[in-house]
């Protein structure tokens, strides 16, 4: 078995009982800090990559993942070669043009940003050193 498929079965031994509340990305909030609340649903691995699909029908998937810190208080993954967070546009119909991604890619010691929101520049500075997802 690996990493990831071990993480995705610690994940859905606690499920439903995972933390639910903000996300952050290597430091990057995804809105405000601490304004929205996230709910994970559902966790699969296949090969070496997490997928995760939220209460809003929100999907998080991760590549490579490592450093599972999970409890009824704390969720938390160290470390991990990318990762990747979508949403359908709050309030809209769930269509293609209305889905949104923010995309991580850790090389090296710096972690690239890309995203295709286009109702304003995201705020997309990472910290290599925090974790790469948090629920907080």
């Amino acid at each position: 078995m690996n990493e990831s498929a071990r993480i995705a079965e610690q994940i859905r031994g606690m499920l439903p009982g995972v933390k639910h509340g903000t996300l952050r990305f290597w430091g990057v909030w995804f809105g405000r800090p601490r304004d929205n609340v996230h709910g994970l649903l559902e966790c699969e691995a296949q090969d070496d990559t997490l997928r995760m699909r939220f209460n809003e029908d929100e999907g998080l998937t991760i590549w490579s993942p490592t450093g599972l810190t999970l409890d009824n208080s704390k969720f938390q993954i160290s470390d991990a070669k990318r990762v990747r967070w979508e949403w359908y546009y709050y309030g809209r119909p769930k269509t293609n043009e209305n889905l949104f991604f923010y995309d991580f890619v850790k090389t090296g010691r710096s972690v690239v940003t890309s995203s295709n929101v286009n109702w304003g520049r995201p705020d997309m500075r990472t910290n290599p050193s925090l974790p790469a997802v948090e629920i907080l």
